[in-house]
């Protein structure tokens, strides 16, 4: 990932396995698999989330406040 190029601060890795991000935890947002699920809106349910990690200056420090053991915890993340 910090291969990229990009600053750190400013990414965000989501997928739903850990071993995607197991090299940079502190940028991952873990999400549940879709597949053969045309009516999955996990990643649509996300977008208001996404939208206040991009108000801050570095999504790490937040990401690491509501993502705990691979899942994201709602409650904390509000």
């Amino acid at each position: 990932m910090s291969k990229i190029g990009r600053p750190m601060k400013d990414a965000i890795i989501l997928d739903n396995s850990p071993s995607a991000y197991m090299l940079q935890p502190e940028c991952a947002m873990p999400i549940l698999s879709w597949y053969d699920d045309p009516k999955d809106r996990a990643l649509t349910d996300l977008i208001p989330l996404f939208i206040q990690l991009s108000k801050i200056h570095d999504c790490r420090e937040a990401l690491t406040r509501f993502v705990k053991n691979n899942t994201v915890d709602m409650n904390l993340a509000k």
